[in-house]
């Protein structure tokens, strides 16, 4: 039996939502300053976001004027705050999303990389932040309170604001031994391979171009919820027990295989970015969330101007909010190289419904109004 050790952080999600009833009247009489910034006010949240020994609340942030009357030409503030009295610093990434009585006009913000937050301060999107240059955090972009307060643009809901935040936490580090239960895991996964590799008792063959694959039907459909609905269905593949599998790459479709026997991919696959992009292909077409999820930890980690456009494409063929979101931050950064590319103007030409998500991301639009009478 072989030990083996694993080390790397825990993360936990968790969402809350916080609302804030009759909330023009609570920006005019609240008194509580935002961050020390005497100009700024906010309300927070009890600690409805709870990771481990970690807790956050949701707040609302607005400026006000030296009389302290509310400032509606500035824009709106979102963030956490931790709450909680642990020394130690956590790391997280963040979501918030402003409810829109209207579901498809939700306003989003996202930070996907990880930021450490000690206990009481605050992350997020408020004027009340100081910027890296020292100047002042403009807040939720092209969101003034007036707009906010402007009930046809459909921001309250019944005098309410409606904020939801997502956190991924990282909640401790592990670095241990694996047990000897783990390592009887291990051995199954070992003999599993064994048993793909020597093709004995196998009764279906994966069919790839000119190429076939022994596997046995029962592991293919106990992996993946594709091949379960093709052999527990009357269909063609499940009497013949031949599947003919087109548009993928060979290498890959191995690659899938074996991952659906053993967990295993090779790290020095990877180390090929187009067999990654193949792989994920592969992955997300037979529903194979954990490998999904493998080779996108791989391809963000290798983003390059020249084939970040392409990588979009892909996350949003895939549906990867998270992918996305990585590859919509790197192309905001890198933004003047990356439109000097073959990739981007092959993006514009096929994809130009991708330009819109770009744009939002570095300028949401200023207003959305509803038409006729907004539902409450």
């Amino acid at each position: 039996m072989t030990v083996r050790a694993k080390a790397g952080a825990r993360v936990k999600e968790c969402t809350g939502e916080f609302e804030v009833s009759n909330f023009q009247v609570t920006c005019a009489t609240t008194k509580t300053v935002s961050e020390g910034k005497q100009d700024c006010r906010e309300i927070v949240s009890g600690p409805i976001l709870v990771a481990k020994q970690y807790t956050f609340g949701i707040a609302v942030a607005w400026s006000v004027k030296a009389d302290g009357s509310v400032e509606e030409n500035k824009n709106l503030g979102v963030h956490v705050k931790r709450l909680d009295d642990n020394p130690e610093e956590c790391n997280i990434s963040l979501e918030i999303t402003i409810l829109n009585r209207m579901k498809g006009f939700h306003m989003t913000l996202c930070d996907p990389s990880y930021h450490g937050i000690s206990s009481g301060k605050a992350r997020g999107w408020s004027r009340s932040f100081d910027m890296p240059d020292s100047r002042r955090h403009e807040g939720v972009k092209n969101l003034p309170l007036a707009d906010v307060f402007d009930h046809q643009a459909g921001w309250l809901h019944s005098g309410s604001l409606r904020v939801v935040a997502k956190l991924s936490v990282v909640v401790s580090f592990d670095s241990s031994v694996v047990s000897n239960e783990a390592g009887g895991q291990q051995e199954v996964c070992e003999s599993l391979q064994a048993l793909l590799q020597s093709g004995s008792l196998s009764d279906v063959v994966l069919k790839v171009g000119n190429d076939s694959i022994l596997a046995h039907s029962l592991i293919l459909a106990a992996r993946s919820p594709v091949f379960e609905r093709m052999f527990s269905c009357p269909m063609k593949e499940n009497k013949e027990k031949e599947v003919h599998i087109e548009d993928l790459e060979l290498a890959a479709v191995r690659a899938l295989v074996r991952y659906l026997y053993s967990g295993v991919v090779e790290p020095s696959a990877l180390e090929n970015e187009d067999f990654a992009v193949n792989l994920l292909e592969a992955a997300h077409r037979y529903e194979v969330p954990g490998l999904v999820e493998r080779c996108v930890q791989v391809l963000v980690s290798r983003f390059k101007v020249e084939t970040v456009a392409e990588r979009l494409q892909i996350a949003d063929m895939i549906g990867s909010r998270h992918f996305k979101a990585h590859c919509l931050e790197f192309i905001q950064a890198n933004l003047g190289d990356v439109q000097a590319t073959e990739a981007y103007a092959r993006l514009v030409e096929r994809r130009p419904a991708l330009l819109k998500d770009l744009i939002e991301v570095m300028a949401p639009p200023k207003k959305r109004r509803l038409k006729g009478n907004p539902s409450r």
